[in-house]
């Protein structure tokens, strides 16, 4: 199976992001394998990730389902008040890596074994000149209302990232409807911001700051997602 749009200029995509340090490409994969994956998103059951006061959590469907209209209103404030001190992150999430480590069979777990690979990884190093990058990182990510993740760089001391992706799934969407993602100078403004078009990948060096605007009440669609890492350590990726 073709994985990917066999008209992409990788030299001409590749020298943008060793240039400018990202480039978002549009019609990355065949349309076959958007669709498939557009598809998988919709059959998850999505966990709330966000950070309380002691680390980063994650709430289940099934204890979201569970939560009263009061414990929800308490959730919510909990994560604002993380947000207005420091970084802060509330999204759904369906983590890829631990499909596998589950040993799940399903197309979004079969996508990441895919991405672990060396036909994949040999994309990403051509386009990147980083021959370093030796794993990857995944995870499915949903954006409804009120999400948000604010403004820090992916660097983590103990991994090393070299790139950050996102692999963008959502056919609906409006620019005021927030989702986007926007890249910011050291004094705060706006330098560059991608639109999550259909089947668009995204690709970043690490560091780089960067977030994700704030999904209003108002908006009308959520936008989903494969996000994660490009990574020279294997400890996040696959063996």
């Amino acid at each position: 199976m073709n994985y990917l749009n066999s008209d992409l200029d990788l030299e001409a995509l590749g020298q943008t992001l060793r240039t400018t340090g990202r480039v978002q490409i549009r019609n990355f994969f065949s349309k076959e394998v958007a669709d498939a994956l557009d598809q998988a998103l919709q059959r998850i059951d999505w966990q709330l990730v966000y950070r309380d006061l002691n680390g980063d959590r994650r709430l289940t469907g099934e204890q979201l389902r569970a939560l009263t209209p009061e414990q929800r209103w308490q959730l919510t404030e909990g994560i604002h008040s993380v947000a207005r001190e420091g970084f802060q992150f509330s999204f759904f999430s369906d983590s890829l890596v631990e499909a596998l480590q589950e040993g799940r069979t399903d197309l979004l777990a079969r996508f990441m074994r895919y991405m672990a690979e060396e036909d994949f990884l040999s994309v990403m190093r051509r386009l990147s000149g980083d021959d370093a990058i030796k794993g990857v990182y995944a995870q499915a990510t949903l954006y409804s209302r009120g999400n948000f993740l604010t403004a820090h760089d992916d660097h983590v001391e103990r991994e090393d990232r070299r790139l950050a992706y996102v692999i963008n799934l959502t056919r609906r969407w409006s620019p005021d409807w927030g989702g986007l993602l926007h890249f910011t100078g050291e004094d705060g403004s706006v330098l560059d911001t991608f639109y999550p078009h259909f089947n668009s990948l995204s690709l970043f060096t690490v560091p780089q700051s960067h977030f994700v605007s704030y999904v209003p009440p108002y908006a009308m669609g959520e936008r989903q997602a494969i996000t994660g890492w490009l990574i020279a350590a294997r400890e996040r990726g696959l063996p």
